[in-house]
């Protein structure tokens, strides 16, 4: 994480730097954007209690473009981890970072509701994935069944195939789970394009 951050204020950086040099007031805003991002990093990566206290600090006495400055760097970090949940872990990190744009956003109950819609929708994927794996699963092991008789019959020793290694099985689900990506990341990349919007 603090690696891409710092890549972040560079690169903003660098095109300042190619259009002419950057004014003062943009430095300070770019500043701003990198200390929010800190603060939203940490906030992920431990039990950081003081985040809306600290984001508060930050916003107070602020003009709108030093607000704004502060905001997109705390969205950007949250929405950089709002993905598509491929383990339970992705799935916990994405739902942290959905209660650090509520506590961010937590005067506006409108935004409340696009959360919880952003997190069915995490949740709603898992679920698909998992009850199509199974059900996967289940076809394949009848398949198998048959496949492991013949082999052991012919090699005189039981013989176990798991049905998840059937290349067969590989084909299919990737074809599935491409489908499946697919048409669930244009529905959350519209979801976070909503929030893409507050801070353009």
């Amino acid at each position: 994480m603090p690696d891409e951050i710092r890549s972040t204020l560079e690169i903003a950086l660098e095109k300042a730097e190619k259009i002419g040099k950057a004014s003062k007031e943009e430095l300070r805003l770019l500043a701003l954007q990198e200390e929010a991002q800190k603060i939203a990093a940490k906030f992920l990566r431990e039990d950081f209690h003081d985040f809306k206290e600290k984001l508060e600090e930050m916003l107070k006495n602020k003009q709108p473009q030093e607000k704004k400055a502060v905001l997109k760097g705390v969205i950007q970090v949250f929405l950089r981890n709002i993905v598509l949940p491929y383990t339970e872990y992705q799935l916990e990190d994405a739902k942290k970072a959905l209660q650090g744009l509520k506590l961010t956003f937590e005067k506006m109950p409108e935004i409340d509701r696009l959360l919880k819609e952003i997190e069915k929708l995490l949740t709603q994927y898992n679920t698909h994935k998992e009850a199509i794996y199974q059900e996967m699963i289940k076809r394949f092991s009848a398949e198998i069944e048959l496949l492991e008789q013949a082999l052991a019959n012919q090699l005189g020793t039981e013989v176990h195939v798991e049905p998840e290694n059937h290349p067969k099985f590989k084909e299919e689900w990737a074809k599935i789970k491409e489908k499946l990506d697919e048409e669930y990341n244009r529905q959350l990349e519209y979801l976070k394009g909503i929030f893409a919007k507050i801070i353009s």
